[in-house]
């Protein structure tokens, strides 16, 4: 089995996270090494919601360069399901494939499995269930990406996506209920909320129209 490093095995799978081939995730924000634990090695962010509503999924994978110490690296992936929507373990195994019973792990701790081939092409043997993770949680995952979640359509976005287009992204700091909620300091507030740059401008729209009797 030949050597390969550690960011070409990242970089096939980033590829392969988002084309539409692979999990079409539309938004790859970096992962940075001060990410706090559970950390993931790739985070692709998947829009899934459409006409009616605004929904996303967080997928995270860590990658290895071997299936070394399986048990042990499958348990540090099923972690990321406090966080993530659909987590993932990507191994590099050339010509092998998954054994049945490092597939039957994979399902009881509930990770998919990816397997890297010789090629540096990306398959996914074992697809990833749908986690519960804890909303705070991956809000701050999120938001450690630089990455927030709309309080009205609900999808996810970069806030300095705002700034870089005519339809800024609006930020809502609730001091009246940090005050009644002792969070207050120094007469200062931390508590944000965020719009999306389609939402602040439907707001700015409404807001200017005329007003009509239904």
């Amino acid at each position: 089995m030949r050597k390969v490093e550690d960011l070409e095995l990242r970089e096939s799978v980033r590829l392969w996270l988002s084309s539409p081939t692979g999990l079409n995730c539309g938004v790859m924000p970096p992962t940075l090494n001060a990410l706090q634990d559970p950390r993931p090695d790739i985070l692709g962010i998947k829009h899934i919601g459409g006409d009616l509503c605004g929904d996303f999924e967080v997928v995270t994978v860590l990658v290895r360069p071997s299936t070394k110490r399986f048990v042990s690296v499958a348990g540090q992936t099923s972690a990321q399901r406090l966080q993530a929507d659909r987590v993932y373990l990507a191994c590099f195994m050339a010509e092998e494939r998954f054994t049945e019973s490092q597939t039957e792990v994979a399902l009881r701790l509930g990770i998919g499995l990816v397997r890297i081939d010789t090629n540096l092409d990306c398959h996914r043997d074992v697809p990833a269930p749908i986690a519960s993770p804890s909303l705070r949680t991956r809000r701050e995952l999120l938001n450690q990406v630089g990455f927030v979640e709309c309080q009205l359509c609900q999808i996810a976005f970069s806030y300095s996506l705002g700034e870089e287009t005519n339809n800024e992204a609006s930020v809502l700091w609730n001091e009246i209920w940090a005050d009644r909620q002792g969070r207050l300091r120094n007469e200062t507030v931390s508590d944000r909320r965020y719009l999306c740059p389609d939402c602040t401008q439907n707001l700015k729209t409404l807001s200017s129209s005329p007003k009509e009797s239904f």
